[in-house]
């Protein structure tokens, strides 16, 4: 039986800010930052036009407060043009050929979402969500500076959560043995008692580049021209990887599966302008 209700709380705050050069002497840029934080009583509440579910105890609403993980804590993008100064003021074969390259691009840094781990408690013995979910037990002795191992992304992708961290949810009561079945039904448990938004996912760092040049042209008219144009995409070819396995009984917890972004991709065009 599922209970639908319009109740959770938000709080959203951010701080941004952004610095911009107009085009002057060949160069333009815009560059902005943001610092936000969520705070919810239900994650995944403000996602998607039907709400969220409420993970953990429903009767709790401090044990199911904290970081909302669609939110980016820090980002930065700037975009930017350039105008390159060699052989600018040269009317030789040489500046034709060399002169009035620009280059332009945009660079995105972000943090990792803020994550939570779950356990997938279908003998809860209070009642969850209907999708079985519950926040992770965590083991003695564990707090929340233990959960994510040490080290470069690149070197910890198959254990990028620290999966001893986390135990079996507290047991309430005893197992029970059934005389007429042979069987004994599994033992009651409560609620685990981590929080949302334990641990970061990746961050991610991408960069686009292009590179053009437009060759001025007779005919048809004076202001036709070819444009030439070169395009990177993620430029420098940096992996962006996406967020770890956090379902706690999973066979691949812990470990990050796959990335969001694919390597570099360079095309090439070429634009008649009349």
């Amino acid at each position: 039986m599922l209970q639908v209700e319009s109740q959770s709380s938000s709080w959203y705050n951010a701080l941004e800010t952004s610095l911009s050069k107009r085009f002057t002497h060949g160069l333009q840029f815009l560059a902005s930052y943001t610092f936000a934080k969520d705070l919810s009583t239900d994650v995944y509440s403000t996602i998607g036009a039907n709400g969220g579910v409420a993970v953990g105890d429903q009767r709790n609403d401090r044990a199911r407060y904290g970081i909302d993980q669609f939110v980016r804590q820090h980002r930065f993008v700037v975009s930017y043009v350039y105008d390159l100064p060699f052989f600018r003021q040269n009317h030789s074969a040489l500046s034709y050929a060399f002169g009035g390259w620009r280059v332009s691009g945009v660079t995105v840094i972000q943090s990792g979402h803020p994550l939570s781990v779950f356990n997938t408690n279908v003998n809860n013995a209070f009642g969850i969500n209907g999708f079985g979910s519950d926040f992770a037990q965590l083991a003695p002795g564990c707090d929340q500076n233990h959960i994510a191992t040490s080290g470069a992304v690149t070197s910890r992708l198959n254990n990028y959560i620290n999966a001893s961290c986390f135990t079996a949810p507290p047991v309430i009561g005893d197992p029970e043995f059934d005389p007429a079945t042979g069987t004994v039904h599994p033992v009651a448990t409560g609620f685990g008692n981590s929080r949302p938004g334990i641990i970061r996912g990746p961050d991610q760092r991408n960069t686009d580049l292009a590179i053009s040049k437009r060759f001025g042209l007779p005919w048809p008219n004076e202001v036709s021209n070819l444009e030439f144009r070169g395009e990177l995409f993620n430029a420098f070819n940096t992996p962006q990887f996406a967020d770890p396995d956090t379902e706690q009984d999973s066979a691949t917890f812990g470990q990050v599966l796959s990335t969001v972004a694919s390597p570099r991709v360079v095309q090439f065009a070429l634009k008649f302008n009349f």
